[in-house]
């Protein structure tokens, strides 16, 4: 996150100019057409016997679809008549398969697409030739025009051999990839009947078996251009937000963007409150919790603002070189020094006196957490800690003065006193915990005094699997542990910029290896999203994580905690935000059963039907949890449909919530939500209620109005909700 990386380029009229150019020059035939019924089956031919690039490309598509949350079915291929292939079915025969499938078995899939089934295959076959696509000699292929997603650029590191495709019947078809240097088209959507394909000429990911080697758009070409769109989504992320990257965008429109893409928590940059003029933190708060959306003041101590360090040049950090420190963006400031404390809280609390649900302090070290920092001495324009204030209390409790570590010519000197180098190391670490553990309690003394619950967060880089940033950040993950059980802090661990290049399995194991060190203590995990300067190995095609990469990295990275932050909202592509939804849902199923669904899911999702503004049926009961579009429905297996017949849709009813529903039920005129929440719970309400009450105890929460309905605040953790209506 933060620091440590680049700040994302200003590339959004670059990429509006080069999507509008692609929209207009491009023909795309199928654009124009309505999606078809959405498929909301997978089955996935299946070859056991498959090896080598095979074995790994039909992985790859069980990866694919399964990070969308479509669950495919493995399929033998070898009894056709076996096989139920109906209009409500994605058909996916990779090359393994398809290569051995009979004659018989290909004239029943040619068959079922007239009919409305969905088929998805790759590599030259005899399934893509029934179709009417013939190949070209095979080319050496860098760079891939993606044209569903032209914002994202596809490069081939070592310009493999592949096939292309040479003919293909062009007033069915759409040109869904094609070869940047010979414009060849490698992948095609064509229309068949009521059904439709999707065909790439070479295998999707030989590489990796992950699926994000070659095509990285795919799910966005699955779910628009054939309509494999889940019934389940949930919305449940939390990113964070600059709004030096947004500048000029209405707090309405960002919010309402935001609940789309299924956010329910925005960590705000806080540095703007000493800006002139200072960010509209107010506006955005509310147009936050009017969409049923968390508000989190995001601090990046000890860069306490712009504003702050002009004000106060006598407070600078400094230097080796007995220089102001600025690493990248970060003007640090000198919290050491108790008047620059006093002063940065002063003005904290008065930031504090607005509406937040939580305060992030992100990766919170007097050093400052950029990348160069991770130098060490080696790097003495960004080795910090060299202040008056803090080179006189060292000298008086190590006998010499820091500053001499970086002079050539003193027995201090770095290279040759290595001692005096871990003691001055262990000095900044020393401090660093005691800055840190003050600023929690002060957030803690503020919420006491001033009756709130906010919940706090501490980004940390992980140094768990990095114990040389000990030294160099001067953090110990020990005591740090501990602040944060003391006060009630969830940390959000995120993996340093060296680890990026790597597969997303990567935070499976950093999952794993924090649950064992904070037991119950919550914690979330942060994931940076953002193009990398350096070559990203073999395994990847894009410059940032992108498409399936993205959709696998939240999968990876959910599984310990079910909470993940995205570094940033905006550096992520806008159409994996549309995405991830879905992906926020996997683990949960939903099964059409005569008129109704059967839905299970380990936590609380969204079953979006055609009928829901007119009700529904919960397990049987009137279910007043139901918005526009979709019912929200519990975690467990329950049995839900929808249905205007019986159901009461004047009553009050839940329309959004921010947490994890437990239950609801009418009781009378009222509605009774069980839910529960890490941070506060922000239910949606088709109405406006005349009384809230908590845990059946009157209470004064934070009512948010949104047209004829509202938004209600409601404390951390877990509780009972009743609100009345008149």
């Amino acid at each position: 996150m933060t620091g440590q990386s680049e700040r994302p380029p200003r590339y959004a009229l670059q990429t509006l100019l080069i999507l509008f150019l692609f929209l207009f020059l491009i023909p795309f035939p199928l654009l124009a057409q309505s999606p078809p019924a959405s498929h909301i089956r997978s089955l996935l031919v299946w070859n056991p016997a498959a090896t080598g690039a095979d074995s790994l490309d039909q992985l790859a598509w069980e990866r694919i679809f399964t990070c969308l949350g479509l669950h495919p079915e493995r399929t033998p291929g070898t009894n056709p008549d076996r096989l139920a292939l109906d209009s409500t079915t994605t058909l996916v025969v990779p090359h393994a398969s398809a290569r051995v499938l009979s004659p018989r078995m290909v004239q029943r899939i040619v068959n079922a697409v007239e009919g409305g089934l969905n088929l998805v295959s790759d590599g030259i076959t005899h399934v893509t030739t029934s179709f009417g696509i013939r190949p070209r000699d095979p080319l050496r292929v860098g760079e891939v025009t993606d044209h569903w997603r032209p914002e994202i650029r596809i490069t081939w590191p070592r310009r493999p051999s592949v096939d292309c495709i040479a003919a293909y019947p062009a007033k069915e078809s759409t040109i869904i990839y094609s070869d940047a240097r010979t414009g060849s088209p490698l992948g095609i959507v064509v229309q068949r009947g009521k059904g439709r394909c999707l065909f790439l000429a070479p295998l999707a990911d030989p590489l990796t078996g992950r699926g994000y080697a070659r095509f990285a758009s795919l799910p966005s070409v699955l779910v628009e251009g054939l309509g494999c769109r889940p019934l389940l989504t949930r919305n449940c992320a939390d990113a964070y937000f600059d709004p030096g990257y947004r500048a000029g965008v209405p707090p309405e429109k960002l919010a309402g963007m935001w609940r789309q893409w299924g956010i329910r928590g925005v960590h705000v940059a806080a540095w703007y409150a000493s800006g002139d003029p200072p960010y509209d933190y107010r506006g955005l708060i509310d147009a936050l919790h009017r969409n049923g959306i968390r508000a989190y003041a995001w601090l990046e101590w000890p860069y306490i603002g712009k504003g702050f360090w002009d004000r106060h040049p006598e407070w600078r950090q400094k230097n080796s070189l007995l220089q102001d420190a600025h690493l990248d963006f970060l003007y640090l400031m000198d919290l050491q020094n108790p008047e620059c404390m006093n002063t940065a809280l002063k003005e904290l609390d008065d930031l504090l006196d607005e509406d937040w649900d939580g305060v992030d302090v992100a990766e919170f070290t007097l050093t400052g957490a950029g990348r160069e920092a991770l130098e060490g001495p080696a790097m003495p324009e960004f080795f910090t800690g060299f202040t008056d204030f803090g080179r006189s209390e060292f000298s008086r409790q190590k006998g010499f003065d820091p500053i001499e570590l970086f002079n050539p010519q003193s027995p201090h000197f770095w290279k040759a006193d290595t001692a005096g180098l871990k003691s001055f190391f262990r000095y900044r670490t020393d401090v660093n915990f005691a800055t840190e553990r003050r600023l929690f309690s002060e957030l803690r003394n503020v919420d006491r005094e001033k009756s709130r619950s906010r919940e706090l967060m501490l980004t940390i880089v992980d140094n768990m699997h990095h114990p040389e940033f000990d030294d160099l950040l001067g953090f110990d993950l020990g005591r740090t542990a501990a602040v944060a059980k003391e006060f009630g802090v969830t940390i959000d661990i995120e993996d340093p910029y060296t680890e990026w290049t790597k597969p997303p399995e990567r935070y499976i194991a950093l999952g794993a290896s924090y649950q064992r060190l904070l037991g119950d203590s919550p914690f979330m995990t942060d994931i940076n999203v953002v193009p990398m300067e350096q070559d990203r190995q073999q395994d990847f095609s894009t410059a940032q994580a992108a498409g399936t990469e993205f959709l696998q990295l939240w999968k990876c990275a959910s599984e310990a905690t079910g909470r993940v932050c995205f570094y940033c909202e905006s550096s992520v592509y806008e159409g994996d935000w549309k995405l991830l939804p879905f992906a926020m849902a996997q683990g949960a199923n939903a099964t059409p059963a005569a008129g109704s669904f059967i839905v299970d899911a380990p936590s609380t999702v969204l079953l979006r039907g055609p009928g829901a503004k007119g009700g529904a049926f919960l397990d049987d009961r009137p279910w007043p949890a139901v918005g526009d579009s979709e019912a929200i429905v519990p975690a467990g297996h329950h049995t839900i449909r929808f249905a205007g017949e019986g159901a009461d849709s004047g009553r009050i009813s839940l329309t959004s919530i921010s947490g994890e529903l437990l239950d609801a039920a009418w009781i009378g005129e009222d509605l009774v939500v069980d839910e529960q929440s890490p941070g506060r719970c922000a239910l949606g309400f088709n109405r406006v209620p005349v009384k809230v009450l908590v845990d059946n105890e009157p209470t004064q929460q934070s009512i948010t109005h949104t047209g004829t309905g509202c938004v209600v605040l409601c404390p951390p953790g877990r509780h009972r909700v009743t609100v009345s209506v008149p």
